[in-house]
């Protein structure tokens, strides 16, 4: 029980979080390669 509570808890907060994460990840590779360049 405990388990599909805190499923149905974190499952919003990683979806949230995702969008977040993965433009935080494209802001950096760009700015990795705009350095390289």
């Amino acid at each position: 029980m405990t388990g599909t509570y805190a499923a149905s808890f974190l499952t919003p907060m990683l979806v949230g979080f995702l969008p977040i994460a993965l433009a935080v990840v494209m802001g950096l590779f760009f700015l990795y390669v705009e350095s390289e360049a």
